[in-house]
């Protein structure tokens, strides 16, 4: 039990390091090794816990996004219009919490790498499925797919 709590507690280090690290000097910059030297661990141990640091930076977004998505599902707002306005709301509000550089990371690696199990995958359904609704009212008029539209937003969203 002490064992287990020990790891618990070794991995939430982990990643508030890595976080503070990230915010402070941007993902690109931060290195393993100064994670795991500010941490006060082996770089060994990092490997324990986490295959890479995006990993690392995967595990400390992922909770933020499934909050954002479960507020969105339990929302009263129907029309596209105001549920793309509140999930930017709240994308805003996750921004502001995380820091930009870290926000603007995972979005990044997201869109360049394409993969299907990042946290923002359940966040582009969400606007995918807004930007289909808009497509079926008639409002929104384009050849591009609802997908590419979200990930051009949110790219959009982010850029400096």
């Amino acid at each position: 039990m002490k064992k287990e709590r020990q790891k618990k507690q070794t991995r939430i280090l982990l990643q508030q390091t890595a976080l503070q690290l990230f915010q402070k000097q941007g993902y690109e910059q931060t290195t393993v090794l100064q994670i795991t030297n500010e941490a006060g661990v082996a770089k060994r141990t990092f490997f324990n816990y986490f295959r890479t640091k995006e990993e690392v930076l995967q595990s400390v977004f992922s909770p933020h996004v499934e909050r954002l998505c479960k507020r969105l599902q339990e929302s009263e707002e129907r029309t596209w219009h105001k549920e793309i306005e509140q999930l930017f709301y709240e994308l805003t509000t996750m921004h502001e919490k995380l820091g930009k550089e870290v926000t603007k990371s995972i979005v990044h690696i997201y869109t360049t790498k394409q993969y299907g199990t990042l946290p923002f995958t359940p966040f582009i359904h969400m606007l995918t499925n807004i930007f289909e609704e808009g497509k079926r009212c008639g409002n929104i008029r384009t050849k591009r797919s609802s997908e590419t539209i979200s990930l051009i937003a949110l790219q959009l969203y982010f850029e400096e």
